[in-house]
This record gives C-alpha cells, structure tokens and sequence, in this order.
C-alpha cells in the first residue's frame, strides 16, 4: 500500500508493483527537472515532459520512500512530494491451462506452479519455483540446489533419486516430446534478478550434449500478475522441445495468478 502523501502541487500518485514503484504526478510551472529519489538515493533525472515513471529492482514486502523533487534550471527546489510504500511480491500460485487438443501425449493439458520469494545472504532476493501436482504435492524447479551448493555443476543421472535429479526428470517429461531419454545432465549457472529467474543446463543424451536455457520472466499484464516459461535449446533438441500450443501466445508458456 502507499501512503503519506505530501507536496498537494506535485499531486504524487504512487503504486505499488511487487518489485517497483509506479508513479504519476502534475506539472509544476516552471520545472525543467524531475529528480526521483528512493531513500534518499537518487535513481533518476527526467526532463520537464516527464509525468510518470516506473521504478524497479525493488526488494518485495518492503517499505521505500519515495520522492518526486521539481527543480528549474538553475537546479533549485520548486516543489517536492514523499510517499511511503510498501512493495508487493510474486508469490501465489499461477496457471498455464492448454486451450488445444495438443498436450505433448497428455502431460501438458494445464500447469500450476507456486512461486515463493526467497533471500540469500550473498544472492539477495530471488525466486522458488515450485511444480504443483493434482494431489496438491510440490516439487521445486528453480532453482535445482541451493544457492551457493557445491553440488551445483556436478554431471547428475538421469534416473537419480537426489532432489534436484527428480525436479529435472519432472521438468524433461513434460517438455520433452520425442521418445529419447538423457543419460545425465549438469546445471552450468544460473541468472537471478528482481523479476527472473534463468537456468541454464548441460544435458547428454545419444553421445550428444546440448544446453538448454529455461527463464521464468515476471510482469503485469491489465492488472494481473503473470510470468512466461520459456525453454531454447541448443542444435536439434531445439526441435523435441513441447512449445505453447495456445494461439496468438507464442512459444512461451503464459501463467496468470489465481
């Protein structure tokens, strides 16, 4: 929620977004400079046609003050508005639900997954992805260890009884549309931001090894919280990956919070 609103000429709107701050606010006579501020750290100077912006890479469930600061241009103070805000956050359970007859033999006719913020004292703010089961069971996805493992870069079996083995069998049976199994596979690295999340894996499978990057990508979409779940591969596992069937969606797969 945003509160605590000061400087009525700015007429500062500020609404949460559950990694940012998105603003609005009136035109001050005069005003060549917008300065944003987020704790008293400068973020931005926009020009005197300015009326929004959006801030970003916030920590979620946490409280920022905001400052819009209108300054001619001699840089001297013209007006100034404050709002204290509380961010959101990603967590809840989504749904990607197939809207065509192809479900890749029956495994993909709809997907839920739960997403959970999570902080590491050296990563900061990241996210758990969880694979939801129809009899309410969980499984993480992302990301496969914890961070910082040394298990992490290992070469797994493919039919290994280790929790990150059994996440990414789950993950290839259902993506995987020919009838081809890997023999073991290895996470290379992962990429964390505020509204991401990127794995990229080593698979070897027939003698060959290919690599795979899944990125879950957060946004909102009219007013709803919705990621996209996309897989690329490399050479011709590109190929046997099951893409989004749904029209006018793309390969990516498209979950909205329920």
């Amino acid at each position: 929620m945003a509160f605590s609103l000061f400087g009525a000429g700015l007429g500062l709107e500020a609404e949460p977004l559950p990694t940012g701050v998105d603003l609005s606010w009136d035109s001050v006579e005069g005003a060549a400079f917008y300065d944003i501020y987020v704790d008293s750290r400068p973020v931005a100077r926009l020009g005197a046609d300015a009326r929004s912006y959006e801030i970003g890479s916030l920590d979620s469930d946490t409280r920022f003050s905001i400052c819009v600061a209108a300054r001619d241009s001699g840089n001297n103070d013209m007006e100034a508005a404050w709002a204290d805000v509380v961010t959101g956050s990603w967590d809840g359970v989504y749904r990607w639900v197939n809207e065509t007859d192809s479900d890749n033999g029956g495994r993909m006719k709809e997907l839920t997954l739960r997403i959970e913020t999570g902080h590491d004292a050296v990563y900061g703010q990241y996210l758990n992805v969880f694979i939801v089961s129809a009899d309410g069971s969980e499984v993480r996805i992302f990301p496969l260890y914890p961070l910082g493992s040394d298990d992490a870069g290992r070469w797994e079996d493919y039919g290994g009884d280790s929790i990150a083995a059994t996440s990414y069998r789950i993950n290839m049976e259902l993506f995987n549309t020919s009838p081809f199994r890997p023999t073991r596979w290895r996470l290379e690295r992962v990429v964390i931001d505020y509204d991401s999340t990127s794995a990229y894996i080593q698979t070897s499978a027939l003698g060959l090894t290919v690599e795979t990057e899944t990125t879950c990508r957060f946004f909102m979409e009219d007013g709803v919280q919705k990621f996209s779940f996309d897989t690329k591969a490399s050479g011709i596992a590109n190929a046997v990956i099951f893409r989004n069937p749904n029209p006018d969606e793309g390969d990516a797969f498209i979950f909205s919070k329920i």
